[in-house]
């Protein structure tokens, strides 16, 4: 069960009318499409701090250890996963 919406929140007149357009076209009511659009940036937000703190993560242990995955191991992984994404985009 969604939580009651309490607190208003203040667009500028401008972008109002952007997203009224939009939560139109996509057959929502403004409120809605606000909504979900702030709901999605938040997760995108969040996964991005996510990532960045995965990353300096790996960046320590790389300092702290030196080991890495040689370029030629990751170019072949990567490789292989074009190679299967051309084969299932393929259904001979």
């Amino acid at each position: 069960m969604p939580t009651p919406k309490t607190q208003p929140l203040e667009i500028d007149a401008h972008l109002q009318a952007r997203l009224g357009v939009l939560a139109k076209k996509q057959g929502a009511s403004l409120a809605d499409f606000a909504e979900s659009v702030l709901r999605s940036y938040a997760d995108e937000a969040e996964r991005a701090i996510s990532e960045q703190a995965e990353d300096e993560a790996r960046w320590q242990r790389y300092l702290e250890t030196g080991v890495s995955v040689p370029f030629e191991t990751v170019r072949a992984k990567l490789r292989g996963f074009a190679a299967e994404a051309a084969r299932k985009a393929d259904p001979q």
